[in-house]
This record gives C-alpha cells, structure tokens and sequence, in this order.
C-alpha cells in the first residue's frame, strides 16, 4: 500500500495507471495516466476534499458525457477507486491534449486582436453547442480554453450546470473566479446560458487587453472594482469587436448575444488570410505574339482579386493597347485578340484588280446559351471535391479533411440548416487550420472561393 495517495504507478479501478501530476487546483488534481486496457494517454481528474467534491465530479461526467463536439474535450468514463483508509474517491476520465492554455499564451501581454477573435468564434461555436445540449459551463475563463495542435478546446465542465437548474449553492463553491463571475451568479438566479456569454465576453477582453475588465482575486475586491467601473479596452481594436465585447458584458443578461450570434459576428471579423498566388518573373514575349505579363512572386497586389494591365504590343505597321485580366489560380488567362495586321512585305506587287471579290457572307453566331444557376447541392459537392482532391494530393491533412466533411455533410439536402452560417463557420475552420499548418495556402485560398460560390448559390 502507498503511503502518499494518489501517486505514480497507482492503479485505478484495475485499469487506468497514474504517471504524472499535471494539475493542482482548488478542488481537483489531474493527473497524466494511461489507460491500460486500451492501451492509450489519459486525463484522470481526482477530486481533492470534502464529498462536494466528489459530486461534483459525478456531476462533470454526467454533464459532459451529453456533448460531442470537436471544440469540448470528451469525457471518456467515470469510475470510483477506494483509498488507503477505505473511502471511495470518484474521478472523471478525459481526453488527455496536448498545447497551451490562452493564460499562458497572454501571460506576458496580449495578443493580436485577429488571433483573438478566431479563439473567441471557437469557444462561441464550442458553447453553442454545449448550450443547444442544455448544458452551462459557468466558468469560462483563460485558464479552460487550450490552443492544441487539433484547435480550440473547451476544458473544465467541473462547476457546470444543466439550462435551468437552481443555484442553490451557498458556500460560493461553484461560483468559479471572482474576475470572471457573471453577475446574475451571485444573485442566485438559475444556470442560463447568458452566463457563458458574460464569460467570453471577460476572455476576449483579456486576450486584447491583457487584463480582465476587473483584475480582482476576491468577491470583497470585485464589490470594490465594480464601484469604479472596468479596465479600458485598447484604442486601436476594430469598433465591431469593441460593440460586441460589451453586449457581452452587459450587466442584463437578456441583453447579451447568443453563443451563435456571438460566433457570427467574430467569424466575420476574422481578418483574411487567403492564399497568394506565386507567379515567377515573366520572359520577355517575341515581336509579333501576346503574352500575359503576370506580376512577380510575392507582389501584394495579387491577392486573389482581379486588376486590369494596360499591356502595350507592337505588331509590324502600329501598336495597339489591350487589357489583360489577371486570374484566379483555377482560371485560364483571358485577353482580347489582336486586330489582323498584313505585314508590308506580304502585300502585292502586280496591278490592282478592277472589281472587288465578293465579301463572304458573314457568321452568324449561335444564341448564347444562358449560364446555369449554381444549385446548393452542386456548390457542396465542388467544396467536397476541393478538400478530398487536396487530401488525396498531400495538401489536407487526413483528420482536417475529415472536419471539412463532416460540416459539409450537415448541407445534404440543406433541411433546417442556415447555408450562411454553415459557410461562415467553415471559413473558420479554414483559417484555424491554415495557421496550424493542417492545409497549404493553395488548398485554403480554393476551398475559401467555393465557398462564396456556395454562399452564393440558390
């Protein structure tokens, strides 16, 4: 029997293997572990204390075992082990992940607004979610939100509580930080999902400013803070950002924004990062020819829009101007084709005829055929062709294809689905996982134009 309990090597409930402490808090330890009959890494979180504590690990596991979600970290089992006195210890399982949190990422400053705002649309898609299964986090601060590899991730369920249920807790245990309590929490009023909103409000505000509205470590601090009002948010962020930010800090939670509302309005603030096309230097084109004259590699005036060049040609007697498009990368380039011109030295010696031949008649052109309206099956199935074929290529990686797919999927036969909606949160997805280098910025910038086309589609 060990001495010190819980310690590494310690087997629980004859299948998960401790290995490291990663965690101490105020109510829980979390510990590194391997489960030993699927031969995987784990979280094992072990409740420190009193048996509120264990509850509310039961509790955790209930809650979260209803959501699945790419932004939540799961929560694979919840088991109890017996201690070296005979009392049982409850602990929760979870997906073990790898990265840092966004307090140690803002630990020497903050960060660049447009970073913010795609962390802040994935832990509002990561809550919408959660809010749409009627669960409500309560504790959405720096410290549970970690940037993996994979995305976002939502932590910590640990204080959570189901949409309408009372708060009847009057130790203040499951009230969270002071710093980014919501300030219906301690009225008493039911868990709602306003709440949630309250808190992404504080983190977005502590991403681009570097310090919570109020900085406070205690409720007695916060009375006192909240007395002289909040910190100031930078000058330079865009006005939509700062709009938004305090709708969700509004003290009426009825007049703070859904989860999906909030996930709206920061997808469209993501600044763009489509790709540019690499064109090398153009050769010089032979006297009599028309050539494209592309601009050189790196130019920032290409980027994925369409310009005129005034391209000047000499063909024999005179020179005339045209204008050349330059394109988008799935284009064939498109100009104008030069007037015929009979060069001096082809023209005849011998005497004029004296009657003209006959004109030939002239071509009559086919009715244009009008184009076709892009359906928006026909547009999901161009975006599905774009993520396989950049898998298949190397250009996708395999789990971020599989991401884009199962979104896309949710646009079969369109139902109740919103066609906006769903292309704004892929258009996250792309930028999320084009910064952690899960797709080229070819793959990105192809992807981003089928999805305007399928914006576009009726």
């Amino acid at each position: 029997m060990h001495d010190v309990w819980p310690a590494p090597a310690i087997l629980l409930a004859s299948r998960y293997r401790l290995v490291s402490l990663l965690e101490t808090g105020g109510m829980a330890q979390v510990w590194r572990a391997t489960d030993e009959l699927l031969d995987r890494p784990v979280a094992v979180k072990l409740p420190a204390g009193d048996t509120r504590a264990a509850h509310l690990a039961w509790r955790e596991a209930r809650l979260a075992a209803r959501l699945s979600h790419p932004g939540i970290a799961a929560v694979h089992d919840y088991r109890e082990a017996v201690r070296p006195d005979g009392s049982v210890a409850p602990f929760v399982v979870m997906e073990l992940l790898s990265g840092e949190t966004v307090a140690a990422r803002i630990a020497d400053g903050p960060m660049p607004w447009g970073e913010a705002v795609s962390i802040g649309a994935a832990v509002a898609e990561a809550l919408a979610a959660a809010h749409s299964a009627g669960v409500v986090h309560r504790d959405i601060k720096p410290g549970n939100v970690m940037l993996c590899t994979g995305g976002v991730k939502l932590l910590d369920f640990g204080i959570s509580a189901a949409a309408g249920e009372p708060d009847d807790d009057e130790t203040g245990a499951t009230f969270g930080t002071p710093a980014y309590a919501a300030p219906e929490r301690l009225d008493g009023k039911p868990a709602e999902p306003a709440t949630d909103l309250y808190g992404l409000g504080v983190l977005l505000f502590e991403m681009v400013a570097g310090v919570p509205p109020y900085s406070v470590d205690t409720w007695e601090e916060l009375a006192v803070a909240q007395a002289h009002g909040p910190a100031r948010l930078p000058d330079t962020l865009p006005e939509r950002l700062r709009d938004l930010i305090h709708r969700c800090l509004d003290d009426d939670p009825y007049r703070r924004p859904s989860a999906a509302e909030a996930r709206r309005a920061l997808s469209r603030l993501i600044p763009s990062t489509a790709a540019r096309r690499t064109i090398p230097l153009p050769t010089p084109p032979p006297t009599g020819s028309a050539r494209v004259v592309p601009r050189p590699a790196g130019d920032p005036g290409l980027n994925r829009r369409r310009v005129a060049l005034g391209v000047g040609l000499t063909i024999a007697a005179g020179a005339f101007v045209f204008l050349v498009n330059t394109v988008r990368s799935d284009e064939e380039p498109q100009f104008a084709a030069p007037p015929s011109v009979v060069p001096s030295s082809a023209a005849p010696t011998g005497p004029a005829p004296t009657t003209a031949p006959p004109a030939p008649p002239a071509a009559v052109s086919p009715p244009a055929t009008p184009a076709r309206a892009l359906t928006v099956d026909t547009a999901v199935s161009r975006v599905k062709d774009a993520v396989e074929e950049g898998e298949q290529a190397g250009e996708i990686r395999p789990d971020v294809a599989l991401d884009f797919l199962n979104l896309l999927g949710q646009l079969n036969g369109v139902g109740d689905v919103n066609v906006d909606d769903q292309v704004d949160l892929l258009s996250v997805k792309v930028r999320q996982r084009l910064s952690e280098g899960g797709l080229t910025e070819a793959q990105a910038g192809l992807i981003q134009e089928r999805l305007t086309d399928l914006r576009g589609a009726g």
